[in-house]
This record gives structure tokens, sequence and C-alpha cells, in this order.
């Protein structure tokens, strides 16, 4: 019997333990009103991560932030001004502490049946034996469960007075048992099990046929452990934090100082999916899908609609940005569009260009209408050239657009075959076909004609279906694209294997993904918005390739990529400017004067008179400078830098007045600048001529 009574403690002291106090070492403090938010309001229902997230909050407003979306990731109509659920579980926190803080020295949350009556709410019926001979008061809570959080479709909870006195505690067939329910000692007789049962049919049959075990109907022996019991009330403490994704909170924490306020707290839960698809002869491609599950569109009558910004970012190892872009999504759709889209999802669909190697992508989108966002992250590599062979990603796709692949445009997951028509959950229905794509680079001459690729297809790790294809048999490579019909696929799990055979039969490369076959014959299937990039604009991709190495201090892969982007188009002040952080870099200042010499003017963006004046101080060019900066400071206001730039090209120009006067303005903004400081004094300590 101890060893039963320790598992049920320990359950509950791991699963439904409540949030310690926020004084304790590592927990910063903060104000009452939300201390006691944290801790006591929502204690039963906020998530473990939700509660770190909060704890991280440093500010009130960011923590009134986070509880409005707290609460609107918990709103069954978020489309209407009410929360049902929201005055609903302050009803019922209002009601414990009302009703069942009553003779106990705990306010009615802390109590046992408070807290059942938070996470559950009000039971369909209740049976009390309060005043039964010889049994210690008890009172049965019968529940209809919800099995979607794993609760049995009914249950009962059971309270009761151990000793007959205190307050009403939680009962457990399996630690407490008829026994903890009996006033009357029996002595050796209540050593047995079957005895104290009986005992309990023999003073209240109601209650004894309803003690052995939490479950109605379920058959349990006295002296016999009830797995379900036991399970019951760590399932039902864990339930709320089950209904909700708490996704939502890392992503305010991680984006709070990015996104604006009014988007802060409208987080919307999506599916995405990241794959890299490489170019042979041309730039490699990292293609994206996010899929939002809430979508708000503006607009009345026959036409809507919606707006989407993309802020991506791509990282290094050591968080350092690599690229980073900006893209803005218009739609507009049709009343018979937007019904359609009521019954299925949408899917933001795009592609940017990545230099080898490993990084971490972060991808913001917003919806600019109606103030909500959502977030991905995934870690992508682009492989370099290993002179080995390399099995790329597994993609896997509902259909395959054929004709997709006449055009020369760059477009999200078109590949030789044709356009891959991927959703983010992969998902598939008995009617679909299975579109197996991927890459192989670095085959050998022998590979290509004598290798072959086995596809395993297994359904829960054991085998279902396997097939071996020679290399040679596909025309597309180094693209592939294997196709199997799911007619005849149960309901499952699955997961795609492809290897990389030689002519012996040696393993030389292999990847895989898991997918499943619903028991739905049909998958709706999202509206899918592609950012299509024209191929024509390959001095685009110049640039963002160049500016991406240049951003990992590779100036000398930078310098080719940005110089062909500018002798394309020579007039693109992005082109010019990217061209001239490189040159600059390398030292070569007169051809930093020589590409945006031709851009200066009246109207010249700030980078173009910063990096003339720059590269001609380098030059010596000191009145030329001066001329530079000062067009800089008239146009586009104080900047230290150049401010103290104009002082040093008035210094070595001779004139010690004007370079007095540029470092006391410096200094105005920032007085801490001890070097301009010395000089400043070495010039008022020279004597006067």
């Amino acid at each position: 019997m101890k060893i039963r009574t320790l598992s049920w403690l320990l359950i509950l002291s791991i699963l439904t333990l409540l949030p310690l106090p926020a004084q304790q070492k590592g927990i910063p403090k903060m104000p009452e009103s939300y201390r006691k938010w944290l801790e006591e309001e929502v204690a039963y229902i906020i998530t473990s991560r939700e509660r770190d997230v909060f704890r991280q909050l440093t500010t009130d407003r960011e923590r009134d932030i986070f509880i409005t979306a707290f609460w609107k990731q918990r709103d069954p109509t978020p489309e209407t001004p009410r929360n049902e659920f929201q005055e609903e579980h302050y009803r019922r926190l209002a009601y414990a502490n009302e009703f069942y803080g009553r003779g106990t020295p705990r306010p009615g949350w802390m109590t046992d049946r408070g807290r059942v009556h938070i996470v559950l709410g009000a039971p369909r019926n209740i049976e009390s034996f309060s005043s039964s001979q010889g049994v210690y008061p008890t009172e049965i809570w019968f529940y209809l469960g919800d099995p979607a959080v794993g609760l049995p479709t009914a249950f009962n909870v059971i309270f009761f007075k151990r000793y007959g006195t205190g307050d009403y505690i939680l009962y457990s067939p399996v630690d407490d048992g008829p026994r903890a329910l009996l006033a009357e000692d029996l002595g050796e007789a209540g050593r047995d099990d079957r005895t104290l049962y009986q005992k309990l049919v023999q003073l209240e049959p109601t209650l004894a046929r309803q003690v052995l075990s939490l479950i109605p109907g379920e058959r349990v022996m006295p002296g016999s452990v009830s797995l379900m019991s036991t399970r019951l009330m760590a399932t039902v403490f864990n339930s709320p934090q089950k209904k909700v994704e708490d996704k939502y909170a890392e992503a305010l924490l991680k984006y709070k100082d990015v996104i604006e306020v009014e988007y802060s707290a409208n987080y919307i839960a999506s599916d995405s999916c990241v794959s890299v698809i490489r170019n042979p002869g041309g730039p490699d491609f990292v293609h994206y899908s996010v899929e939002p599950q809430r979508i708000s569109v503006e607009g009345t009558g026959q036409q809507y609609t919606i707006n989407f910004e993309l802020n991506g970012r791509v990282s290094d190892d050591q968080g350092n940005t690599v690229y980073q872009f900006v893209k803005s999504v218009p739609l507009t759709l049709s009343a018979e569009q937007l019904k359609d889209l009521g019954a299925t999802s949408l899917a933001i669909q795009d592609l940017f260009p990545l230099v080898p190697g490993t990084y971490r992508f972060d991808l913001l989108l917003k919806n600019t209408l109606s103030r909500a966002f959502t977030s991905a992250e995934e870690t992508v590599t682009i492989p370099g050239d290993t002179g080995r062979p390399q099995l790329g990603p597994v993609i896997l796709g509902y259909s395959v657009e054929r004709g997709a692949s006449g055009s020369t445009d760059f477009v999200p997951f078109k590949t030789v075959p044709g356009q891959l028509l991927v959703q983010a959950r992969k998902t598939f229905g008995r009617k679909d076909d299975l579109n197996v794509f991927f890459q192989v680079f670095g085959l050998p001459a022998e590979l290509r004609e004598k290798g072959r690729l086995r596809f395993d297809l297994l359904r829960k790790d054991e085998l279902f279906l396997t097939k071996t294809i020679g290399t040679a048999e596909y025309a597309s490579a180094p693209d592939f694209l294997q196709v199997f019909p799911l007619k005849d696929f149960p309901p499952d799990y699955y997961k795609v294997r492809i290897t990389i055979l030689a002519s012996d039969g040696s393993e030389v490369a292999s990847g895989d993904e898991d997918f499943e076959v619903s028991r739905q014959p049909d998958i709706r299937r999202p509206l899918v918005v592609s950012k299509v990039m024209p191929a024509g604009r390959s001095e685009e991709y110049d640039y963002e390739l160049g500016i991406q190495w240049l951003n990992l201090g590779r100036n000398g892969e930078a310098l080719d990529l940005l110089s062909r982007a500018h002798g394309k188009n020579p007039n693109e002040l992005r082109y010019a400017v990217g061209l001239t952080h490189v040159l600059y870099a390398r030292g070569e200042y007169q051809k930093v004067l020589d590409v945006l010499a031709p851009l200066a003017g009246d109207k010249a963006a700030d980078q173009v008179p910063y990096f003339l004046g720059k590269a001609s101080h380098a030059l010596g060019k000191y009145n030329v400078a001066i001329a530079y900066y000062q067009d800089y400071l008239s146009r586009f206001g104080m900047n230290l830098e150049i401010l103290n730039l104009l002082g040093t090209a008035h210094y070595r120009s001779g004139d010690k007045i004007e370079a007095l006067a540029a470092w006391k303005k410096s200094l105005e903004i920032n007085g801490s600048q001890e070097d301009i400081k010395k000089l400043v004094r070495e010039i008022q300590d020279e004597p006067r001529p």
C-alpha cells in the first residue's frame, strides 16, 4: 500500500504542483497585481511555457500585452467582442472563493473542491453522504469528459473529510480506498480490503458501488488497482493546458521589441515548412510555406482584401544577420473565394536565394489589416560542393503541376518535373498520390549509370512497401520525383526513406520524411498564394547573394557578385552602395568615387555623401571630403561620426578653427568622447600667434 500511495502523490506533485512564489531565487519580482494574476487567478490553466515567459517580462506594459494575448488564445469566438472563456473562468473562480473556502483557513480557490470546480466547472450531478452512520462525509461529483484531452466520456470526482473533520479533500481509490471513508475501526479485520468494502456496502451501498473506481461501469474487485482512476486526476488537472497552443508566448517574448504594440497580443497559430531546393548553374533557394490558422479580411459585398507583410531574417550561429527582407503580399478575394477559404486555409509561399552554410531562418508574418501576426523558425543548410554524393531534403507533395516547369521564373517549390504542391502538415488522403521529391548532387558517372534508388515506406517503423529503381531511369536528374498512389495505404503514420545504392549494393547516402495517411479519403487543400521571382532579374539575385557574403565577411565572393549586379544596372542605388561597402573595406577608395559620383546630387540618399566623403578623406582630398560631410549634415541631420570626420578633415587642411567648431558640436551631443576632448584641449592650449 505504501508504494501505491507514493505513486499517486508523486503524480499529483509533479503534474499539478502550484507555481512557486515570485520572490524565490531566479524569478524577478513583479507588482502584486501581476503576481496575483499569475499565481492565483490563472494558476490552474496557464501552461508552463506561458508561466516561464510571463516571469521574463520586465515592464507592466509587456505584462498587460501578455495577459491580453493569454485570453485571446482561449477565446472560442475571437470575432466577437466578448470572451466567453474568460468570463466563465472568473465566474468559476468567484464561485470557488465564495462557497469552498468556508470554514477553512485557505481561500476557496486553493481547496480541492475549488480547484476541480475552476478546472472542470460545475458537475452534472452531486451525491452527498454527509449524515451516513459510520461513514465520513463524502461527495461524489459526476462529469462528462472530453476525449480530445484524454478524459473518459464520463467520470466521478470524489471528495471526503479525512477522519470526519477539516475540509473536503480528493479521494483516490488506490491511495485511500474504503478504509479512508469508514469511521469505525475494524481492528485486525480492517486489514482485508474485501472486509472493508463489504462493511461500506452495509452502511452505504450507493457510495460503495462508486469508490473502487472513478470511472462508472469499470469493474474493479476490492484490493485491485484501477489504472484508469490512477491517471484520471492528473489528466483532469492537465486538461486546460492541452486546450491551448502556447507557442504564441515564446513568439511574443521573441518579437516584443520588433513588432508594433498593436500586433503584440494578436498572435495566430500557424503551420509552416521550409526546404532547400538547389539550382544547378544558378543560386540555391530556400522555399517556405506558412499557413495561418485564422485569417481576417476587410471588405463588403463582392470584394475582400488581405495584406500580409513578410519579415525574414537569416542569421549565423553567432546570431549575426546574414540576410533580411521585407515583402508585401496583397490579396483580393471574391465572395466565392472567401467562402471557400472559410472551409480550408491559406498558404503563403515564397523563396529567396542563400549562399552555402548553415543558418537560422526566422520569419515574422503580419496581417497589416487585422494587426495580427504569426511566426516560423527553422534551421536551413545550403550544402557546398563536397566531392561526394549528396541527397538533399525529402519534400512531399500532394500534387505536381507539371506545366509550371516551362516558365523560367523562380516559383516556390518549383522543380524540373513541375511545381510541387505542398502543405505544412504532411497529411494525405487515400485518394491522393504521394509525390516524393528530392535532389542528388555529386553522383559520379558510374552511379548515374548503374546506381539504384531504394524507396522504403515504413508504417510505424515496420516495412510496409519497398521499391528499387535505377538512377538512369530518371531523366530529370539531379531532380528526382517518385509517385506512390495511397489507395492501398491504411490510415496511419508512415515514413518514406530513400537510399542511394552503389552497383555492389552498398549504401551511399540516405534521407527520409514522415507523413500521415488520414481516415478521410479527401483532404481540403489550402488556397496557395505564391511570390514569384522573375528569372530576368539576375542582377537582383547577384546583389542579394553579394550582400550575404559581405555580411559573412567574405569580401572576395561579395565583390564578384556585387560588381556583376552593379555592372548590369549602375543606376540602381542599392547595387552601387552594396558594391561601395566592399570596395571601401578593401581600401579601393578611388573605385568608391567612380561608383558613387554619378549618383551624387541634392536628392542623393545618405549613403552617397557618406561614402564619397570618407573615400575622398582617405585619399587626402580633404576639401572635397568637407563638402560631402557638410552636404550630409545639412540634409540628414547631426551624426557623431560625420562631425568628427569633418573636424579631422578641417584640421588636416589646416583650418583648426573649423575643426574646433565641429568637435565641440560633437561633444555637445556626446560629452564622453575622451579622444575628441583631448584634441579640443590640444588646440585650445596652443599659444596664440
